[in-house]
């Protein structure tokens, strides 16, 4: 079974493939660091002018 993902090709081979689609169908768990730090910043007045321009 030749897939690709992401502009890269690879093959499953045949006695593989039902282990390859049950791992490809897990729902997808993100994860963070525990010492994450977001640098986006929440500014009121930035988002009520961002939202009147988009209007």
């Amino acid at each position: 079974m030749a897939t690709s993902s992401f502009q890269k090709q690879f093959v499953v081979k045949k006695k593989k493939i039902n282990t390859f689609v049950k791992e490809m169908s897990k729902e997808a768990t993100p994860k963070l660091n525990e010492d994450f730090k977001s640098k986006f910043t929440s500014d009121k007045n930035i988002i009520e002018k961002i939202i009147g321009t988009l209007k």
